[in-house]
C-alpha cells in the first residue's frame, strides 16, 4: 500500500490526540517548551536520518511511502519525529494521571 506508513502515523496521532481529551492531559506548560522539544527532536533526527540513509546504515523504498523527500529522508519520517514522541508523552502523562 503506497501511503501504509502515513496511515499508521495518522492513526497513532488520531489515538493520542484522543487520549489527550479523554484524560485532559496537557502535555506542554506553555509554546516555548514544546518548541524547544520539537526543535531539538527535529534537529537532532534530521541529522541523523541524513547521515544514517547517506550511509546506507537503512533505506527506504518506494513501497509504503508518499515518495516526497526532504533531503534523503521521506517525509513521513520527519512526521515520526514529530508524533511519535507526542504520543509516548500522551501515554506517559495517562498513565501517570490514573
Amino acid at each position: 500500500m503506497k501511503y501504509e506508513y502515513l496511515a499508521i502515523l495518522l492513526t497513532i496521532l488520531i489515538v493520542s490526540l484522543y487520549l489527550q481529551r479523554r484524560f485532559k492531559i496537557k502535555v506542554f506548560n506553555n509554546l516555548k517548551e514544546s518548541i524547544i522539544f520539537y526543535g531539538i527532536i527535529l534537529g537532532l533526527g534530521t541529522v541523523w536520518d541524513n547521515f544514517a540513509i547517506y550511509r546506507k546504515h537503512w533505506i527506504f523504498p518506494g513501497n509504503g511511502i508518499t515518495g516526497i523527500f526532504i533531503g534523503l529522508v521521506p517525509i513521513e519520517d520527519y512526521l515520526f519525529a514529530l508524533i511519535l514522541p507526542y504520543a509516548l508523552l500522551v501515554i506517559y502523562k495517562a498513565i501517570n494521571k490514573k
